[in-house]
Protein backbone atom coordinates (compact mmCIF):
# COMPACT_ATOMS: atom_id res chain seq x y z
CA UNK A 1 0.00 0.00 0.00
CA UNK A 2 1.73 3.31 -1.01
CA UNK A 3 1.30 5.99 1.46
CA UNK A 4 0.01 9.70 0.36
CA UNK A 5 2.25 12.56 1.48
CA UNK A 6 -0.50 13.80 3.07
CA UNK A 7 -0.55 10.35 5.29
CA UNK A 8 2.88 11.05 6.03
CA UNK A 9 2.12 14.80 7.60
CA UNK A 10 -0.62 13.37 9.12
CA UNK A 11 1.12 10.35 11.11
CA UNK A 12 4.42 12.94 11.84
CA UNK A 13 1.56 15.09 13.46
CA UNK A 14 -0.42 12.49 15.53
CA UNK A 15 3.58 11.54 16.68
CA UNK A 16 3.73 14.68 17.93
CA UNK A 17 0.49 14.59 19.62
CA UNK A 18 1.29 11.66 21.16
CA UNK A 19 4.98 13.10 22.85
CA UNK A 20 3.47 15.90 23.83
CA UNK A 21 0.72 14.55 25.65
CA UNK A 22 2.91 12.15 27.60
CA UNK A 23 5.02 14.55 28.80
CA UNK A 24 2.05 16.69 29.95
CA UNK A 25 1.12 13.37 32.12
CA UNK A 26 4.51 13.13 33.47
CA UNK A 27 6.86 10.62 31.51
CA UNK A 28 10.07 11.53 32.44
CA UNK A 29 12.20 8.90 31.05
CA UNK A 30 12.89 7.77 27.38
CA UNK A 31 11.51 4.23 28.75
CA UNK A 32 8.56 5.33 30.19
CA UNK A 33 7.67 7.49 26.66
CA UNK A 34 8.10 4.73 24.40
CA UNK A 35 6.14 2.60 26.66
CA UNK A 36 2.98 5.10 26.64
CA UNK A 37 3.06 5.11 23.12
CA UNK A 38 0.68 3.79 20.88
CA UNK A 39 3.77 1.37 18.59
CA UNK A 40 5.73 4.28 18.26
CA UNK A 41 9.04 2.67 16.84
CA UNK A 42 11.93 3.89 19.20
CA UNK A 43 13.70 6.20 16.90
CA UNK A 44 10.54 7.75 15.47
CA UNK A 45 9.98 9.26 18.82
CA UNK A 46 13.27 10.57 19.31
CA UNK A 47 12.98 12.32 16.44
CA UNK A 48 9.72 13.82 17.45
CA UNK A 49 11.41 14.62 20.44
CA UNK A 50 14.14 16.40 18.58
CA UNK A 51 11.77 18.12 16.25
CA UNK A 52 9.49 19.56 19.24
CA UNK A 53 12.28 20.79 20.41
CA UNK A 54 13.95 22.62 17.55
CA UNK A 55 10.94 24.50 17.09
CA UNK A 56 10.67 25.10 20.61
CA UNK A 57 7.23 23.69 21.40
CA UNK A 58 9.28 21.92 24.39
CA UNK A 59 12.10 22.77 26.44
CA UNK A 60 15.50 21.48 24.98
CA UNK A 61 16.43 20.85 28.54
CA UNK A 62 13.08 18.17 28.81
CA UNK A 63 14.35 16.52 25.64
CA UNK A 64 17.86 16.53 27.03
CA UNK A 65 16.38 14.94 30.08
CA UNK A 66 14.76 12.30 28.33
CA UNK A 67 17.17 11.43 25.64
CA UNK A 68 19.69 11.06 27.90
CA UNK A 69 18.90 7.45 29.35
CA UNK A 70 18.18 6.14 26.00
CA UNK A 71 21.41 6.60 25.07
CA UNK A 72 23.28 5.14 28.17
CA UNK A 73 25.61 1.99 27.48
CA UNK A 74 24.61 0.64 30.40
CA UNK A 75 22.58 -2.57 29.76
CA UNK A 76 20.33 -4.52 31.52
CA UNK A 77 19.12 -7.94 29.54
CA UNK A 78 15.99 -9.63 30.04
CA UNK A 79 16.43 -13.50 30.34
CA UNK A 80 13.69 -15.57 29.60
CA UNK A 81 13.57 -19.21 31.33
CA UNK A 82 11.44 -21.88 29.57
CA UNK A 83 11.81 -25.59 29.65
CA UNK A 84 11.59 -25.93 25.98
CA UNK A 85 14.20 -23.31 24.27
CA UNK A 86 12.87 -21.92 20.35
CA UNK A 87 15.62 -21.65 17.92
CA UNK A 88 16.99 -17.60 18.10
CA UNK A 89 14.19 -15.53 15.43
CA UNK A 90 15.80 -14.49 12.04
CA UNK A 91 15.01 -11.44 10.80
CA UNK A 92 13.77 -12.72 6.89
CA UNK A 93 10.69 -14.50 9.25
CA UNK A 94 9.49 -11.45 10.45
CA UNK A 95 9.62 -13.00 14.15
CA UNK A 96 8.49 -11.01 16.84
CA UNK A 97 7.45 -13.80 19.48
CA UNK A 98 4.68 -12.42 22.00
CA UNK A 99 5.77 -11.82 25.76
CA UNK A 100 4.76 -14.47 28.49
CA UNK A 101 1.92 -11.82 28.95
CA UNK A 102 0.37 -11.97 26.14
CA UNK A 103 0.83 -15.60 25.71
CA UNK A 104 -1.36 -16.11 28.97
CA UNK A 105 -4.12 -13.35 27.61
CA UNK A 106 -4.17 -15.44 24.40
CA UNK A 107 -4.62 -18.47 25.68
CA UNK A 108 -7.15 -17.13 28.32
CA UNK A 109 -9.00 -15.93 25.95
CA UNK A 110 -8.85 -19.33 23.87
CA UNK A 111 -10.00 -20.95 26.97
CA UNK A 112 -12.93 -18.71 27.28
CA UNK A 113 -14.30 -19.17 24.17
CA UNK A 114 -14.12 -23.26 24.08
CA UNK A 115 -14.86 -26.28 25.76
CA UNK A 116 -12.03 -28.95 27.10
CA UNK A 117 -10.30 -30.68 24.87
CA UNK A 118 -11.78 -28.37 21.92
CA UNK A 119 -8.51 -28.29 18.96
CA UNK A 120 -7.04 -24.77 18.41
CA UNK A 121 -4.57 -23.64 15.55
CA UNK A 122 -1.99 -21.77 15.93
CA UNK A 123 -0.62 -20.18 12.81
CA UNK A 124 3.29 -18.21 13.19
CA UNK A 125 2.95 -18.63 17.38
CA UNK A 126 5.24 -21.09 18.28
CA UNK A 127 5.79 -19.74 21.62
CA UNK A 128 2.09 -20.21 22.52
CA UNK A 129 2.72 -23.69 21.77
CA UNK A 130 5.28 -24.09 23.70
CA UNK A 131 3.87 -22.46 26.68
CA UNK A 132 0.49 -24.01 26.16
CA UNK A 133 3.06 -27.81 26.52
CA UNK A 134 4.69 -26.45 29.75
CA UNK A 135 1.35 -25.87 31.34
CA UNK A 136 -0.46 -28.87 30.29
CA UNK A 137 -2.80 -26.63 28.48
CA UNK A 138 -6.41 -28.14 28.86
CA UNK A 139 -6.92 -28.06 24.60
CA UNK A 140 -5.61 -29.58 22.02
CA UNK A 141 -2.60 -27.03 20.40
CA UNK A 142 -1.72 -27.47 16.74
CA UNK A 143 0.90 -25.20 15.32
CA UNK A 144 1.44 -24.58 11.14
CA UNK A 145 5.05 -22.94 10.93
CA UNK A 146 6.67 -22.05 8.40
CA UNK A 147 10.21 -22.38 9.76
CA UNK A 148 11.84 -25.58 9.18
CA UNK A 149 14.34 -24.28 11.85
CA UNK A 150 11.62 -23.98 14.50
CA UNK A 151 9.30 -27.19 13.48
CA UNK A 152 12.80 -29.37 13.59
CA UNK A 153 13.21 -27.84 17.15
CA UNK A 154 10.14 -28.25 18.34
CA UNK A 155 9.56 -31.55 17.21
CA UNK A 156 12.76 -32.46 18.76
CA UNK A 157 11.97 -31.47 22.06
CA UNK A 158 8.25 -32.73 22.37
CA UNK A 159 8.16 -35.59 19.44
CA UNK A 160 4.22 -35.39 21.09
CA UNK A 161 3.91 -31.98 20.20
CA UNK A 162 1.13 -31.53 16.67
CA UNK A 163 3.53 -29.34 14.47
CA UNK A 164 3.20 -29.40 11.18
CA UNK A 165 5.63 -27.37 8.48
CA UNK A 166 3.64 -25.19 6.60
CA UNK A 167 4.00 -21.69 4.47
CA UNK A 168 -0.21 -20.96 4.91
CA UNK A 169 0.31 -17.84 2.10
CA UNK A 170 1.34 -20.87 -0.53
CA UNK A 171 1.10 -24.12 0.52
CA UNK A 172 -1.48 -26.57 0.85
CA UNK A 173 -3.26 -26.52 4.05
CA UNK A 174 -3.95 -29.06 6.29
CA UNK A 175 -7.35 -31.08 6.97
CA UNK A 176 -8.19 -29.18 9.90
CA UNK A 177 -11.26 -28.03 11.99
CA UNK A 178 -10.56 -25.83 14.95
CA UNK A 179 -13.08 -23.73 17.38
CA UNK A 180 -10.38 -20.87 17.69
CA UNK A 181 -7.33 -19.88 15.17
CA UNK A 182 -4.61 -17.80 16.59
CA UNK A 183 -2.82 -15.87 14.36
CA UNK A 184 0.35 -13.26 14.53
CA UNK A 185 1.03 -12.14 10.47
CA UNK A 186 4.16 -10.21 9.58
CA UNK A 187 2.35 -6.60 9.98
CA UNK A 188 1.52 -6.12 5.83
CA UNK A 189 -1.39 -5.85 4.03
CA UNK A 190 -1.00 -8.57 2.19
CA UNK A 191 0.46 -10.95 4.81
CA UNK A 192 -2.81 -10.05 7.26
CA UNK A 193 -4.92 -10.87 4.38
CA UNK A 194 -3.18 -14.37 3.69
CA UNK A 195 -3.33 -15.37 7.51
CA UNK A 196 -7.20 -14.35 7.67
CA UNK A 197 -7.94 -16.26 4.93
CA UNK A 198 -5.98 -19.32 5.94
CA UNK A 199 -8.04 -19.16 9.52
CA UNK A 200 -11.15 -19.07 7.69
CA UNK A 201 -10.42 -22.96 5.80
CA UNK A 202 -9.12 -24.28 9.81
CA UNK A 203 -12.26 -22.27 11.57
CA UNK A 204 -15.83 -24.15 12.16
CA UNK A 205 -18.46 -21.84 11.40
CA UNK A 206 -18.67 -19.79 14.65
CA UNK A 207 -15.71 -20.65 15.93
CA UNK A 208 -13.26 -17.52 16.88
CA UNK A 209 -10.25 -15.78 15.14
CA UNK A 210 -7.98 -14.24 17.15
CA UNK A 211 -5.15 -11.72 15.45
CA UNK A 212 -2.52 -9.80 16.66
CA UNK A 213 -2.75 -5.80 14.15
CA UNK A 214 -0.59 -3.21 14.29
CA UNK A 215 -1.67 -0.41 16.62
CA UNK A 216 -1.90 3.15 14.77
CA UNK A 217 1.43 4.62 15.90
CA UNK A 218 3.69 1.63 13.48
CA UNK A 219 3.56 3.89 10.63
CA UNK A 220 1.56 6.39 8.07
CA UNK A 221 -1.62 4.81 6.83
CA UNK A 222 -2.10 2.12 9.30
CA UNK A 223 -5.72 3.09 10.28
CA UNK A 224 -6.36 2.89 6.26
CA UNK A 225 -5.00 -0.87 6.43
CA UNK A 226 -7.23 -1.48 9.31
CA UNK A 227 -10.44 -0.41 7.12
CA UNK A 228 -9.32 -2.12 4.35
CA UNK A 229 -8.86 -5.42 6.92
CA UNK A 230 -12.45 -5.02 7.93
CA UNK A 231 -13.76 -5.07 4.79
CA UNK A 232 -11.73 -7.91 4.00
CA UNK A 233 -12.47 -9.72 7.03
CA UNK A 234 -16.25 -9.62 6.16
CA UNK A 235 -16.01 -10.51 2.79
CA UNK A 236 -14.41 -13.64 3.81
CA UNK A 237 -17.23 -14.63 7.02
CA UNK A 238 -15.50 -12.96 9.67
CA UNK A 239 -17.61 -10.48 12.16
CA UNK A 240 -15.34 -8.34 14.43
CA UNK A 241 -16.03 -8.73 18.01
CA UNK A 242 -13.88 -6.32 19.57
CA UNK A 243 -10.45 -4.79 19.37
CA UNK A 244 -8.53 -4.83 22.41
CA UNK A 245 -5.90 -1.97 21.99
CA UNK A 246 -2.31 -2.53 23.14
CA UNK A 247 -3.19 -5.82 24.36
CA UNK A 248 -0.36 -7.62 22.64
CA UNK A 249 3.42 -7.33 24.37
CA UNK A 250 5.75 -8.45 22.56
CA UNK A 251 9.65 -9.54 23.22
CA UNK A 252 12.16 -7.20 20.98
CA UNK A 253 14.14 -9.94 19.45
CA UNK A 254 18.34 -9.59 19.23
CA UNK A 255 17.91 -8.80 15.74
CA UNK A 256 16.29 -5.27 17.13
CA UNK A 257 17.72 -4.98 19.94
CA UNK A 258 21.20 -4.65 17.47
CA UNK A 259 19.55 -2.29 15.10
CA UNK A 260 18.33 0.25 18.18
CA UNK A 261 21.85 -0.01 19.57
CA UNK A 262 23.44 0.62 16.16
CA UNK A 263 20.91 3.90 16.20
CA UNK A 264 22.11 4.89 19.70
CA UNK A 265 19.60 3.09 22.09
CA UNK A 266 20.58 1.10 23.95
CA UNK A 267 18.03 1.15 27.11
CA UNK A 268 14.59 0.36 24.89
CA UNK A 269 12.46 -1.37 27.27
CA UNK A 270 12.29 -5.05 25.82
CA UNK A 271 8.32 -5.42 25.73
CA UNK A 272 7.79 -1.74 24.11
CA UNK A 273 6.08 -3.21 20.72
CA UNK A 274 2.49 -4.05 21.43
CA UNK A 275 -0.22 -5.54 19.36
CA UNK A 276 -4.15 -4.54 18.60
CA UNK A 277 -6.11 -7.74 19.52
CA UNK A 278 -8.97 -8.24 16.97
CA UNK A 279 -11.31 -10.97 17.69
CA UNK A 280 -13.43 -12.12 15.00
CA UNK A 281 -16.34 -14.80 14.99
CA UNK A 282 -16.91 -17.21 11.82
CA UNK A 283 -20.29 -16.30 11.20
CA UNK A 284 -21.09 -17.69 7.65
CA UNK A 285 -19.34 -19.64 4.47
CA UNK A 286 -18.01 -17.84 1.79
CA UNK A 287 -16.43 -18.75 -1.52
CA UNK A 288 -13.32 -16.18 -1.85
CA UNK A 289 -10.53 -17.42 -3.87
CA UNK A 290 -7.25 -17.87 -1.55
CA UNK A 291 -5.35 -14.08 -2.39
CA UNK A 292 -3.04 -14.59 -4.75
CA UNK A 293 0.65 -15.73 -3.68
CA UNK A 294 2.64 -13.07 -2.74
CA UNK A 295 5.99 -12.30 -5.19
CA UNK A 296 8.75 -15.26 -5.01
CA UNK A 297 11.63 -14.08 -2.83
CA UNK A 298 15.25 -15.09 -3.74
CA UNK A 299 15.85 -18.32 -2.26
CA UNK A 300 17.79 -18.39 1.06
CA UNK A 301 19.50 -21.53 2.36
CA UNK A 302 20.03 -21.54 6.48
CA UNK A 303 23.10 -22.75 8.35
CA UNK A 304 23.04 -23.02 12.29
CA UNK A 305 26.25 -22.52 14.21
CA UNK A 306 25.93 -22.72 18.10
CA UNK A 307 22.87 -21.56 18.34
CA UNK A 308 23.30 -18.75 15.45
CA UNK A 309 21.20 -18.64 12.34
CA UNK A 310 22.78 -17.55 9.22
CA UNK A 311 21.23 -17.34 5.77
CA UNK A 312 23.01 -17.26 2.58
CA UNK A 313 21.07 -16.31 -0.45
CA UNK A 314 21.46 -18.70 -3.55
CA UNK A 315 24.22 -21.06 -2.97
CA UNK A 316 25.37 -22.62 -5.51
CA UNK A 317 28.91 -24.41 -6.16
CA UNK A 318 29.97 -24.01 -9.73
CA UNK A 319 33.48 -23.50 -8.96
CA UNK A 320 35.71 -22.05 -6.74
CA UNK A 321 34.88 -18.04 -5.58
CA UNK A 322 36.45 -16.09 -3.20
CA UNK A 323 33.91 -17.12 0.27
CA UNK A 324 35.13 -13.57 2.25
CA UNK A 325 32.50 -11.80 3.84
CA UNK A 326 32.41 -8.32 2.54
CA UNK A 327 30.76 -5.14 4.78
CA UNK A 328 27.95 -3.54 2.82
CA UNK A 329 26.96 -1.19 5.92
CA UNK A 330 28.84 0.72 8.67
CA UNK A 331 29.23 -1.74 11.80
CA UNK A 332 27.70 -4.97 9.62
CA UNK A 333 24.23 -4.25 11.56
CA UNK A 334 21.72 -3.44 8.82
CA UNK A 335 19.61 -0.37 10.87
CA UNK A 336 16.44 -1.28 9.84
CA UNK A 337 13.99 -4.30 10.49
CA UNK A 338 11.47 -2.95 7.26
CA UNK A 339 11.27 -4.99 4.31
CA UNK A 340 11.05 -1.84 2.12
CA UNK A 341 14.45 -0.96 3.27
CA UNK A 342 16.14 -0.71 -0.08
CA UNK A 343 19.53 -2.29 1.39
CA UNK A 344 18.50 -5.26 2.22
CA UNK A 345 19.24 -6.39 -1.53
CA UNK A 346 22.86 -5.67 -0.72
CA UNK A 347 22.50 -8.64 1.45
CA UNK A 348 24.33 -12.23 0.34
CA UNK A 349 24.73 -13.44 3.98
CA UNK A 350 21.99 -12.43 7.30
CA UNK A 351 22.60 -13.65 10.65
CA UNK A 352 19.61 -14.03 13.43
CA UNK A 353 21.36 -10.62 14.53
CA UNK A 354 20.77 -8.46 11.67
CA UNK A 355 24.43 -8.45 10.33
CA UNK A 356 24.32 -8.21 6.51
CA UNK A 357 27.41 -9.31 3.84
CA UNK A 358 27.46 -9.71 0.72
CA UNK A 359 29.87 -12.83 -0.23
CA UNK A 360 30.91 -13.77 -3.88
CA UNK A 361 31.61 -17.06 -3.68
CA UNK A 362 27.85 -18.30 -1.20
CA UNK A 363 28.39 -21.89 -2.72
CA UNK A 364 31.79 -22.40 -1.25
CA UNK A 365 30.42 -20.41 2.01
CA UNK A 366 27.98 -22.51 1.93
CA UNK A 367 30.34 -25.64 2.61
CA UNK A 368 32.91 -23.85 5.00
CA UNK A 369 29.47 -23.29 7.44
CA UNK A 370 28.52 -27.43 6.93
CA UNK A 371 32.34 -28.39 7.85
CA UNK A 372 32.59 -26.07 10.93
CA UNK A 373 29.22 -26.67 12.45
CA UNK A 374 30.33 -30.86 11.77
CA UNK A 375 34.29 -29.92 13.36
CA UNK A 376 35.84 -30.79 9.87
CA UNK A 377 38.65 -29.14 8.22
CA UNK A 378 36.78 -26.68 5.91
CA UNK A 379 39.47 -26.63 3.22
CA UNK A 380 39.53 -30.72 3.04
CA UNK A 381 35.32 -30.01 2.51
CA UNK A 382 35.59 -27.80 -0.21
CA UNK A 383 38.11 -29.80 -1.60
CA UNK A 384 35.95 -32.73 -1.82
CA UNK A 385 33.32 -31.37 -3.27
CA UNK A 386 35.33 -29.73 -6.31
CA UNK A 387 36.97 -33.05 -6.40
CA UNK A 388 40.49 -31.30 -6.87
CA UNK A 389 42.94 -30.05 -4.24
CA UNK A 390 43.03 -26.23 -3.61
CA UNK A 391 45.69 -23.77 -4.33
CA UNK A 392 47.61 -21.91 -1.91
CA UNK A 393 45.75 -19.11 -2.52
CA UNK A 394 42.14 -20.66 -2.60
CA UNK A 395 43.10 -22.40 0.76
CA UNK A 396 43.76 -18.92 2.23
CA UNK A 397 40.84 -17.35 1.23
CA UNK A 398 39.10 -20.49 2.77
CA UNK A 399 41.06 -19.58 6.36
CA UNK A 400 40.20 -16.35 6.30
CA UNK A 401 36.11 -16.66 5.88
CA UNK A 402 36.22 -19.74 7.98
CA UNK A 403 38.32 -17.07 10.61
CA UNK A 404 35.59 -14.12 9.57
CA UNK A 405 32.83 -16.85 10.60
CA UNK A 406 33.86 -17.94 13.36
CA UNK A 407 34.37 -14.64 14.98
CA UNK A 408 30.73 -13.20 13.93
CA UNK A 409 29.45 -16.64 15.59
CA UNK A 410 31.41 -15.81 18.68
CA UNK A 411 30.12 -12.10 18.74
CA UNK A 412 26.12 -13.39 17.88
CA UNK A 413 26.61 -16.61 20.36
CA UNK A 414 26.90 -14.30 23.25
CA UNK A 415 24.70 -11.69 22.40
CA UNK A 416 22.58 -14.70 22.66
CA UNK A 417 23.70 -15.43 26.01
CA UNK A 418 22.97 -12.25 27.13
CA UNK A 419 19.48 -11.18 25.76
CA UNK A 420 18.01 -14.46 24.47
CA UNK A 421 16.03 -17.48 26.73
CA UNK A 422 18.04 -19.55 29.07
CA UNK A 423 16.70 -23.45 29.05
CA UNK A 424 15.06 -24.52 32.09
CA UNK A 425 17.18 -28.37 32.24
CA UNK A 426 14.12 -29.69 33.50
CA UNK A 427 13.21 -32.82 32.00
CA UNK A 428 10.37 -33.12 29.80
CA UNK A 429 7.67 -35.78 29.18
CA UNK A 430 5.14 -33.94 27.82
CA UNK A 431 2.77 -34.39 24.92
CA UNK A 432 0.91 -31.30 23.67
CA UNK A 433 -2.77 -30.78 24.34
Amino acid sequence: MKITQTEAQMFEDSVDGWVLDAIAYGVTTFEQLVTSLPGVYPSIALSSLRRLASVQRIPTEVMEELVKPAKSQSESPTRLYHQISLPVPHPLDYDWRFSDAAIETLLNECKELTRCNSTIALIGTPSLLRMGIEQSYPRQLVLLEASSTITASLTQAVPKAQVVRCDVIKEPLPKLLAEVVVLDPPWYPEHIQSFLWTACQLCKIGGYVLISMPPFGTRPGIEREWMNTLDWAQKIGLTLIRLDKMALPYVTPLFELNVLKAEGLHTVPREWRRGNLAVFSRSHQTEVPRPAALPQEDEWIEEVLLGVRLRIRQPNLSGFVDPSLIAVVPGDVLQSVSRRDSRRRLADVWTSGNRIFACQGRGVLQLILRAVAMGRLPYEAVALALKRPLSTKETELVSHATNQIINLVSTEQKENLVFGEQRNNTNLSLAAG
